[in-house]
């Protein structure tokens, strides 16, 4: 489920801007970044599962398109997705 930044403000009784700026400060990274390696993680943990196609795991873990995806898996990791299936399946 998508939960915005206004919506957690609005959840603290603060600004999403204020909002932002204390989780960057604490966490040592901004919210989006964030979220999405937690995505990315839970990829990773469900690329084992043959049964799907990377485009559906990307839609799955919240990814807008199978590009995406990629593309924000490889600049985490430094190699793309279908390569650590691969791998991993070994």
């Amino acid at each position: 489920e998508r939960i915005t930044i206004g919506e957690i403000a609005g959840a603290v009784g603060s600004s999403p801007f204020h909002v932002c700026r204390v989780f960057r400060c604490h966490a040592g990274l901004p919210i989006h970044r964030y979220l999405n390696r937690l995505r990315l993680r839970a990829a990773v943990e469900r690329l084992l599962d043959r049964g799907s196609s990377l485009a559906d795991l990307a839609v799955a873990v919240g990814f807008a398109s199978h590009s995406h995806f990629s593309d924000a898996f490889r600049r985490e990791f430094g190699t793309p997705p279908s390569a650590v299936r691969e791998s991993l399946a070994r």
